[in-house]
């Protein structure tokens, strides 16, 4: 047993009570994509805190079991293996995969692109968007927030780089009234899905890939967003004492927290609009964009359904972020899939243009 002087009586209490504490919450986020968040909305909000939960967990377990402390080791055991389920889909234990020999491969990234832009470097002469995808070497390219292709989204990129990518991929479909598009190597079509009953802008769209041999359907999504202002997006970022931490709280408990559950409700119609639109959908399929929520969450359930298989989960060790803005830093882009394909790698790109960082998955035909 270990014995260090700061484990005196009093000091165990207040341990024993953030334990106590953190172990409930982590449970809550578990399985906060169970409750419906058109009833419940700090569930959908814990959501989104499972990986820092669960780190805490496991930190504090750790500590009960140094100190040997049999009691709180054995409950901090007991709510990790309560949460084991929910924890692997937000904190993978896997690794990538290789293709078995003759396997046909291909690679897909999507991407919440924000029109090309660039938020870190404005001043850049040319466009690192544009560039990351001539270099990516992924034969679909699916894009949230790009409303065309034509020269006014395109930054200051030069002709030339213009030019590249649409001899790479001249293959683009999307529809002029949403903000999702697609680039292809090989032909496309886009499948109408009907009217979307959440309404406002397409929140997804379906297209077919007419790849050598096989013919792969891929659902881009841009859900409902959390519709943040940049003040209210500053309220976290801006905790940096007690008394910010106190303001900050006002803060969520007024407009934010209001935004919020509007936000959970819209993206569960969103959710249940995609799933009806992909249920008679047979052969390969993948699912992938900009979620704007994590993997457990009603939403993430959802979709996914019993069905679906997680490329990120499958294929990943440990917890990440493809949001990186604000201190907002939550994994909310997935890529899902179902079919006769299996996943043999997903990297989550770390060019900071956008305030999403892009998926790339590898995938591999079963059939």
């Amino acid at each position: 047993m270990l014995s260090i002087p700061i484990v005196s009586p009093m000091f165990r209490m207040v341990m024993r009570i953030i334990s106590i504490v953190v172990w409930a919450l982590t449970a809550l986020s578990a399985f906060g994509g169970k409750f419906n968040p058109e009833f419940f909305t700090i569930p959908a909000v814990l959501c989104l805190a499972l990986p820092y939960l669960g780190i805490l967990s496991i930190i504090l377990t750790i500590f009960w079991a140094v100190t040997g402390r049999f009691f709180f080791t054995a409950l901090g055991v007991l709510a990790i293996i309560a949460c084991i389920g929910p924890m692997s889909q937000a904190m993978p234990i896997s690794f990538p995969k290789k293709a078995d020999d003759g396997q046909q491969t291909f690679k897909i990234m999507s991407w919440n692109v924000l029109h090309n832009q660039d938020l870190r470097k404005p001043d850049y002469p040319g466009n690192r968007p544009l560039e990351y995808m001539i270099d990516s070497e992924a034969d679909i390219i699916c894009l949230a927030e790009v409303n065309n292709f034509g020269r006014e989204e395109m930054g200051n990129a030069p002709q030339q780089t213009i030019d590249s990518l649409f001899r790479i991929y001249p293959y683009r479909a999307g529809q002029t009234y949403s903000d999702i598009k697609i680039l292809s190597k090989y032909p496309v079509e886009r499948i109408e899905t009907g009217r979307q009953k959440s309404g406002g802008q397409p929140r997804f769209d379906i297209f077919k890939v007419n790849m050598p041999g096989h013919i792969l359907t891929v659902a881009m999504v841009h859900l409902y967003s959390y519709d943040l202002s940049e003040e209210e997006r500053q309220v976290v970022t801006e905790i940096k004492s007690v008394n910010t931490a106190k303001s900050s709280v006002k803060e969520l408990k007024g407009s934010i927290l209001s935004k919020l559950r509007n936000a959970f409700r819209m993206r569960a119609q969103n959710a249940q609009d995609l799933r009806e639109a992909i249920g008679n959908i047979t052969g390969p399929l993948i699912v992938c964009g900009d979620f704007n929520d994590v993997p457990t969450s009603w939403t993430y359930n959802i979709v996914k359904g019993d069905d679906m298989h997680d490329a990120y989960a499958e294929t990943n060790f440990g917890p990440t972020f493809t949001y990186n803005l604000h201190a907002f830093y939550f994994h909310i882009d997935q890529m899902l899939y179902r079919g006769p394909i299996e996943a043999l790698d997903l990297e989550v790109g770390k060019i900071n243009s956008s305030d999403h960082y892009p998926l790339i998955g590898e995938f591999a035909f079963t059939k």
